[in-house]
């Protein structure tokens, strides 16, 4: 069973990589919750570069990979000089309550992940988001398992994808090439 979880997950997530370029998460009107609890919209992201991606805290499949990749990826970035907010949207957001996010920043040491925002939203917010960016879910009715894409996004100050990778099997290199050195300050 995990061995076709994880085959169709690739396939969809092979699907959202030719689809998602050049769409714009700003032209949405959608409002989450962070794991304080407090309200944001990612229209608030705008003029920065930052990487989006989706999980669900109970998740025993491919989210765990993904985590991991996206710390990786965290700190290939930190490394390059090229620091970049990850953005993490949870697929279940009936389950996955601020304590729940605690708990899973604790599972993977992300305690002082400081660029790691994790948002909830409601369904519909979830389902326009990843509808825009033809990320493909779906929950199991009879077991509550969501299979979904395995897709990281790169977003352009403009809202726009620039780039995505699959969070499972390919490598970094493309999408850590995409990202700009952070421009410096001019001195007065």
């Amino acid at each position: 069973m995990r061995t076709l979880m994880l085959v169709v997950c690739v396939g969809l997530a092979s699907s959202a990589w030719a689809q998602a370029e050049g769409k714009n998460v700003l032209a949405l009107e959608t409002s989450w919750k962070t794991e304080a609890g407090e309200a944001v919209t990612l229209g608030a992201l705008k003029g920065q570069w930052y990487a989006l991606t989706f999980v669900y805290t109970s998740c025993a499949g491919t989210c765990p990979l993904t985590t991991k990749k996206l710390k990786r990826l965290d700190q290939s970035l930190s490394d390059a000089g090229k620091p970049l907010d990850l953005v993490v949207v949870s697929l279940d957001p009936q389950h996955d309550s601020p304590a729940e996010l605690a708990k899973y920043r604790a599972r993977y040491g992300l305690e002082e992940a400081k660029r790691w925002r994790i948002l909830v939203g409601d369904d519909a917010q979830v389902r326009t988001l990843t509808m825009l960016l033809e990320f493909k879910y779906t929950r199991n009715p009879e077991s509550g398992v969501i299979l979904h894409d395995n897709t990281v996004f790169l977003i352009a100050p403009g809202g726009e994808v620039k780039t995505t990778m699959s969070s499972l099997d390919q490598p970094m290199e493309d999408f850590l090439a995409a990202v700009p050195m952070p421009k410096k300050k001019a001195k007065r």
